[in-house]
Order: structure tokens, then sequence, then C-alpha cells
């Protein structure tokens, strides 16, 4: 829908300003003076933009993207707006005014002006599923349903935060090894690129016959050399290939299931998914969410296939009328019976929200110490490998050397 700006005349003849969505100018126009406001000027102003930036989008996702960061601030600055006592639509066109990316503004406007029609919340938030999870339409309609919106986004906001900080800690743990990854490969297509071809016109006139790995890097090395455009394509390809397979619901699925027989990684994988199953379940439960619907959203942000079908699993096991902490126990490989036994006495006591509290606090220590220990393991194993690698590099060049040498004795 195409966005105008306007420039009006109130019933007090003030002036105002602002921007709407309609289908055209004409019902831009009648849409204003239905609202008590005599339009000046109504014009395509941002339109344009906006529009570009949409189409552009529905061909490179990159551009479509609504961040952590952004439904943070916007949870929190709505919940502080809401508890200051300002109605829903004007909370809404505040932050609107405040909205820098034009894909947020679009969505907000979009979202405002259903609000103005009488449409819940949560029911405009559902409109854009590929920005906002079930998680978090579910704990804002919630929130609606018992009449404490401003907790829910409060709620809802600490739940945004924590998934952010802790897959923030993982990215930040495997950026080091990266660096040392990055930097070591560097280090190779140099004496690939610059050291080796030079060497190797001094061999080629001295020596009849050149060591074998010799005559592999110098062919490798050529090969670079003289089609750098294929190189960097197929590079940039096999990157790009990567990251989709990375994204896919198949490939997840395959590396999950290649961590699950890594070490440190098998365990860390499984306290993630734990720590993150823990806090939503414990949120959602504190929003008025009933145990069944919160373990089925629940089970969508884990990010891991396996328990992401066990809690699904769980759910209709629960629909049957299974005990709650007894589905638990009996998957021993799955949940351990720390688990399961705080998940028992919450539910004994009434008091599973504390026990997922404390559930959740406590993977979450357990995936910082998980995260210092893998990075720890990665950082001498991918030294070792890349050290493999530049010394058959550098042994290419220096048993060339060796054999002159030996000629000239």
């Amino acid at each position: 829908m195409p966005l105008y700006s306007y420039k009006a005349v109130d019933k007090n003849g003030s002036p105002t300003s602002g921007e709407i969505l309609a289908d055209s100018r004409e019902e831009a126009v009648e849409n204003l003076s239905r609202d008590g406001l005599l339009p000046i000027i109504v014009e395509e102003k941002s339109v344009g933009k906006l529009s570009q930036f949409s189409d552009l989008a529905q061909f490179f996702p990159f551009f479509q993207k609504i961040g952590a960061i952004d439904k943070i601030l916007l949870t929190r600055y709505l919940a502080a707006i809401l508890k200051a006592g300002i109605g829903l639509a004007e909370a809404l066109e505040i932050i609107l005014n405040d909205a820098k990316k034009p894909l947020i503004r679009k969505i907000l406007l979009e979202i405002k002006a259903g609000v103005e029609r009488g449409e819940p919340l949560s029911s405009m938030f559902a409109d854009y599923p590929r920005y906002f999870s079930p998680i978090f339409v579910g704990m804002i309609k919630a929130g609606e349903l018992s009449g404490s919106l401003e907790s829910a986004l409060e709620n809802l906001s600490g739940q945004l935060i924590r998934d952010y900080d802790l897959l923030k800690r993982v990215r930040m743990a495997m950026i080091y090894p990266l660096i040392l990854l990055i930097g070591s490969a560097g280090i190779i297509v140099l004496m690939m690129t610059f050291v080796l071809p030079r060497m190797a016109k001094a061999f080629k006139g001295m020596l009849a016959e050149l060591p074998l790995i010799t005559r592999f890097f110098i062919a490798l090395s050529d090969y670079l050399s003289r089609s750098p455009i294929l190189t960097i394509s197929v590079f940039f390809i096999l990157i790009a290939a990567g990251f989709y397979f990375s994204r896919s619901v198949f490939g997840k699925k395959i590396i999950f299931r290649v961590f699950e027989k890594l070490p440190v990684a098998s365990e860390l994988v499984k306290k993630l998914a734990l720590a993150r199953f823990s806090r939503t379940f414990k949120n959602l439960l504190g929003s008025g969410v009933s145990a069944i619907e919160a373990i089925e959203m629940s089970a969508l942000t884990v990010g891991n296939p396996t328990y992401q079908k066990s809690f699904l699993n769980i759910m209709e096991e629960l629909k049957k009328g299974s005990n709650f902490s007894a589905v638990f126990k009996s998957r021993p490989a799955l949940y351990p019976s720390f688990f399961a036994n705080i998940i028992a006495i919450g539910e004994r006591t009434g008091t599973l929200e504390k026990s997922l509290e404390t559930l959740s606090a406590f993977y979450e220590e357990e995936v910082d110490g998980l995260l210092k220990n893998l990075v720890s393991l990665l950082e001498p194993l991918l030294i070792f490998a890349m050290g493999i690698i530049v010394a058959m590099v550098a042994l290419s060049v220096l048993l060339p050397i060796f054999r002159m040498v030996r000629m000239f004795q």
C-alpha cells in the first residue's frame, strides 16, 4: 500500500502534517477529511523510496530484516509509553516518528492503521510472520486477554534480550577461531600467489626434476593465477551455498547431527536448547499462555531440530493426559535427571515458573562454560591444522633449495 505525506489544517485552524497509508491519493484525501482535517498538500513524497525498498527486498531478503535489537527497542518503548497512560494508537505514532528503517516504518504504519480500526495488536503483528515469531505474537495476545499488555511487553522484551545475549555469546566465542582461520588462509594464499611462483621460475631452470609436493603446489599456483576471476567466483559461490545450506531445514538437521557426535559441541547444543526452552516456556506461562500452547511455541524457538521434534511429541502426550514431569523423565537421553527433577519439584509445589527460571539460569551458565572449553579446544586444533598446511607449502619451497645446495657441494 502506498505511503502519502500530507499537510492539512485541523478543526481549530491549526496546521498539522504527517503520513498516511492509502491505495490512492483520492483515498488519502477522503480518509483525512473523515478525520476532520482539511488537506492542503497530499503527495507520494516518501512512497518512492519505500516502494523501491520493498520491491528490492522481495528479491533480496537481506534488505528485509528486522533485527533482534529493533524488536527489543520496539517492545521496551511501547511498554514504557503505555505505562505512562498513553493510548495504544498514540504510542505507536510516537514510536513511528522515531523509527529510522523504512521497513519498520511501513509495518508500524499498517499496524497503527489496524489498531485504529479496532484490530488487536497481536493480530496485526501476526500479519508479519517473517519478522515476528509465534512467541512474539503469543505473548502479546496473552497480555491483551489478561488486560496486562504493558507487563506482557516487558516480559517479551526481557525474553528477547536473553535470547539475543545468549546467541551473541555463542557468536563471540567463534570469532577468534574464525580470525585465526582467515589469517592462516591469507598467509597460504600469499605464499601461493607471490612467493611460490617466483621461486618456481628459479627451480625449473636449475633442477631437472622437482619434488612431487613442489610440483603439486606449483600446478595449483599456476591454475589460481591463470583463472583468478573463476577462482574468486567459485569461492563466493561456495560461501553462498554454505550459508544457504546452513539456513535450510535440511542443512540445520545435518549440522546438528554432526555437532551431536562431537565431544564438547554435543553438550553445547543440548544445553543451549534446554536454556532457551526453559526461559521461553517460563515467560509464556508468566504471560498467561496455557502449558500446551507454551510448549508448542517454545519448540519453535530452540533452534534444534531434535529438541523441536521432542517438544512437539511431548505436547501431544500432554494433550492425551500424560503427567507433565513424567514425559521428560521418559526421555533421559535428551533431558538429564536434574532437568526432569526440577520440573517435577516445580509441578508438585506449584512453583513451576520459579523452577524454570532456575533451570534457564543454570543452563545459561553451563553454556558459557562449554563455550570457553570449545574455544580452548578449537584454538590448538586450528593452529595445528593450519600449521600442517603452511609447513607443506614451506616444504615445497625448501626441498628444491636443499637439492640445489647438494648439487653445488
